[in-house]
């Protein structure tokens, strides 16, 4: 299935369909998006910081850009993409980028009822 984003550039929607499969330039854009990802969740003590956040968005912007391609520029994934449909669009994109099964994700959502009686 291709992957499609809709981004607002010079005042009109554009979207951008990726028909090919992911390349290993992509792959290590992932992996950035990853380990910052990884970084900013590993203490479950400490909240992610401002930096890590842009750091984070960056990483997806730059990963989005390059992703879709056609001219994309970071500033145009920052600038002319929504921060829901758009950033799940993204994220989406680097999950399967990175090998990720998405049909089990929904299970994980839901809270843990414990053992059955």
């Amino acid at each position: 299935m291709p992957l499609e984003l809709k981004v607002k550039t010079k005042g009109k929607d554009a979207v951008y369909k990726r028909t090919e499969a992911p390349m290993l330039e992509n792959l290590l854009d992932a992996l950035e998006v990853q380990r910052l990802e990884i970084e900013m969740l590993s203490d479950p003590k400490k909240q992610p910081t401002a930096k890590q956040n842009k750091d984070r968005i960056d990483a997806l912007a730059k990963f989005a850009a390059k992703f879709w391609g056609n001219g994309l520029t970071q500033e145009d994934i920052m600038t002319g993409v929504t921060s829901v449909e758009g950033l799940n669009q993204i994220e989406t994109a680097v999950a399967q980028t990175l090998g990720m099964d998405l049909s089990a994700s929904g299970e994980e959502d839901e809270p843990d009822k414990g053992p059955k009686k």
